[in-house]
C-alpha cells in the first residue's frame, strides 16, 4: 500500500482506517484531535526549543496586579489560562532554583510570539501605559500573552511580576518561585526590527521583601537572533549560539580611547546626559565607538560577547543628588512621567555579568545587592556602570562621578 509523505512538523493518528478517497486527498492536518487520538510532538532545535502540539485551546481571564506582593502573596488571586496540551512540561522543585530549561522555554515561547511581528514591523501600535509610566505597544500586549499562556500551561507553583501586570499568580498553591520578567526589553528597538531587544527573565523564591541578591538564576534571550545568556548565582555564566554552548568573550581593553560603550537614552533628559558624557563620547568615538543604548539589558550582554567594552546609566544619580533642579527634565523627557532604570528592568543581565565576571555597581560605585527587587517606584530607579573588567570600570566611575559633580554644582547656581 502506497504511503501518503506530508510535510507537517505535527500529525494527529486516527485510530480508525482512513477510507481510499480520503487516503488520495492531500489533507492538512486538523488542529483539534477527536477523543480516542493521540498527538505526535516534534523537539523543535534550539536552545529554549521544546515540544509544540497540535492540539490545545487557549482562553484568559483577568491577572491581579500590584506594584510589590503582599506579605502573604499566595494569597493573590491571578489570571488563569488553561491549556489541554501543555507545550513544554518542565519539572519544578520547591527546594531548588528554577531549572534552566524553564526560563529558557519560556523565553522561546515569548520570542515565537514576538519576533515574526517585529520583523513583519507590525506591533507598533500604542495600547497604553504601564504601571512605571512607560508607554506599552501592541508588541507588549502580544509578549505578554505569550507569557501568560506558557506559564498557565506549566501549572507550576510559580508566581510572576512583570511591568504590565504587576504581581501575579496561576493556581490556589502555594508558589515557591517568583519571575521578574521584561517580555521586551528594548520594545522600541523591536518595533522597528533593529536586533537590540531582548526577552529578559530573573528567578527567586517567593519572600516578603526580595532583594537583588535573592535572584537566583537568570536568563536574556535575543528576540531577533539566536543567542541566550543564562547564569545560576555561584555556578558562572552560559551563552548559548543556535543551541551550542558558547564561551564568553569578555574585552580585556583598558583604554577609554578605545573603548566601545553605550548609554541608555530612552527617557533621559538629553540635556543631561550628553553634557556629561560629551567628552567621553568625543575621546572614545573615533577609535573605540559609541553607541545609543534603548536596552540596558541588551547592551549588559554585549559585554559577554565582546562587542562592548561597557555600558552606562547614570541618569537617576542626578535624580538622587538633586531633585529639585532636574525633576522637570525627567518629566519633560518621559512625556508627563519620570522614567529609570527600574530593579526588575536589569536584575537578569546584572546577575549574568557578575557571574560572567564583569564589574557592575551603581553610579556611585555601590552594589546592588540590597535594592528592592519589585519597587519599580521612582525612590528606587537606579543607576548603572557596567564594564567588562574592573580597571576599566574604575575609570568610568572616576570620569563620570566627576563630571557629574561639576554639573551638578552647574545647575545649582543656576537655579538661583
Amino acid at each position: 500500500m502506497a504511503t501518503q509523505k506530508t510535510k507537517a512538523k505535527s500529525i494527529t493518528k486516527s485510530k480508525a482506517a482512513p477510507s481510499k478517497a480520503k487516503a488520495k486527498a492531500k489533507t492538512k492536518p486538523k488542529a483539534n484531535a477527536r477523543a480516542g487520538t493521540k498527538t505526535v510532538a516534534v523537539k523543535k532545535k534550539g536552545a529554549g526549543g521544546g515540544k509544540r502540539s497540535a492540539t490545545g485551546k487557549e482562553s484568559a481571564a483577568k491577572t491581579a496586579t500590584a506594584k510589590e506582593p503582599a506579605a502573604k502573596p499566595a494569597a493573590a488571586k491571578a489570571r488563569v489560562v488553561r491549556r489541554s496540551e501543555p507545550s513544554v512540561k518542565v519539572k519544578v522543585s520547591a527546594k531548588k532554583p528554577l531549572p534552566r530549561e524553564f526560563l529558557m522555554g519560556l523565553a522561546e515561547a515569548i520570542k515565537e510570539v514576538v519576533a515574526p511581528a517585529a520583523r513583519a514591523l507590525k506591533g507598533r501600535e500604542i495600547t497604553g501605559t504601564a504601571v512605571s509610566g512607560d508607554t506599552t505597544f501592541e508588541l507588549d500586549t502580544l509578549a505578554e500573552k505569550a507569557l501568560l499562556n506558557y506559564l498557565s500551561a506549566q501549572r507550576a507553583p510559580v508566581a510572576y511580576y512583570s511591568e504590565d501586570a504587576g504581581y501575579s499568580t496561576f493556581s490556589s498553591a502555594q508558589p515557591s518561585h517568583l519571575l521578574v520578567v521584561d517580555p521586551i526589553d528594548g520594545t522600541r528597538a523591536a518595533k522597528n526590527a533593529f536586533e537590540g531587544c531582548v526577552v529578559s527573565i530573573a528567578s527567586t523564591r517567593v519572600i516578603e521583601r526580595p532583594v537583588m541578591s535573592n535572584v537566583e538564576t537568570a536568563c536574556v534571550a535575543e528576540l531577533l537572533n539566536d543567542r541566550v545568556f543564562y547564569a545560576e548565582r555561584g555556578s558562572g555564566a552560559r551563552m548559548y549560539e543556535e543551541g551550542h554552548l558558547r564561551r564568553p568573550k569578555v574585552s580585556q581593553n583598558t583604554n577609554l580611547e578605545t573603548m566601545s560603550w553605550a548609554m541608555t537614552v530612552p527617557a533621559r533628559p538629553a540635556e543631561l546626559i550628553f553634557p556629561t558624557a560629551a567628552r567621553l563620547i568625543d575621546l572614545s568615538s573615533l577609535k573605540g565607538g559609541f553607541f545609543a543604548c534603548n536596552s540596558t539589558s541588551y547592551s549588559v550582554t554585549r559585554l559577554l560577547t565582546g562587542q562592548l567594552d561597557a555600558c552606562v546609566d547614570f541618569a537617576g544619580r542626578y535624580l538622587k543628588d538633586i531633585p529639585n533642579q532636574v525633576r522637570d527634565y525627567f518629566i519633560n523627557a518621559g512625556r508627563g512621567a519620570v522614567l529609570g532604570a527600574a530593579p526588575y528592568d536589569m536584575a537578569a543581565a546584572l546577575l549574568i555579568a557578575q557571574e560572567a565576571g564583569c564589574s557592575v555597581t551603581d553610579a556611585y560605585g555601590k552594589t546592588f545587592d540590597n535594592v528592592l527587587l519589585l519597587d519599580s517606584s521612582e525612590a528606587n530607579h537606579q543607576s548603572i556602570i557596567a564594564a567588562a573588567n574592573t580597571e576599566m570600570h574604575d575609570k568610568l566611575l572616576s570620569f563620570l562621578d566627576t563630571r557629574i559633580k561639576q554639573f551638578e554644582q552647574l545647575l545649582k547656581r543656576r537655579s538661583g
